[in-house]
């Protein structure tokens, strides 16, 4: 696994923003404000990355970025720091055309949005932008032990990067 480091990933152009050596990564690990890492095969031939990273400092808040292959968001996991670990907080998926082409995020089809809390609670926010319908829906007793991740250290990325709870759409 190759590892590009910035301030984030641009997914349209497919490198890093601002891009950093690993010795300035190292320092944005430690003193903020952000940290970006893209994780995948052939990244510096402009290949899409298995997934991207931003972090705060010493990673304890993290958004993970899934790409479709043709480089467009397909899903982004939100976790924050809750009694010293991290909890996958939100979750964002994307639908877009079936056109074989890369799409900003904000030209989806459909948007969904999961908002969890550590006590069971879900939300499910979903939006068809055609027809404008937004329905909210609500679950509790949702198993979110699988949320929980230990604190991060310095190369952990694909710990928290390939870590992929299910959504509670199977448990209604």
């Amino acid at each position: 696994m190759k590892y590009l480091y910035g301030w984030a990933w641009h997914d349209e152009d497919r490198h890093p923003i601002d891009e950093l050596t690993e010795e300035q990564a190292r320092t944005a690990w430690d003193d903020g404000p952000q940290l970006g890492v893209a994780a995948g095969e052939g990244l510096a031939d402009g290949a899409v990355p298995e997934y991207s990273l931003e972090l705060s400092p010493h990673g304890e808040d993290v958004r993970v970025n899934y790409y479709t292959s043709e480089g467009s968001i397909e899903a982004i996991y939100d976790y924050g720091t809750i009694d010293d670990r991290l909890f996958l907080e939100e979750v964002t998926e994307y639908l877009y055309p079936d056109d074989g082409q890369h799409h900003s995020h904000i030209a989806n089809l459909a948007v969904r949005m999961y908002f969890f809390k550590p006590d069971g609670y879900c939300r499910l926010r979903t939006r068809i932008k055609e027809t404008g319908v937004e329905t909210v829906e609500e679950f509790s007793d949702v198993d979110v032990s699988d949320h929980w991740l230990d604190p991060l250290a310095w190369g952990d990325w694909d710990r928290i990067g390939r870590h992929r709870p299910e959504a509670p759409t199977s448990r209604r």
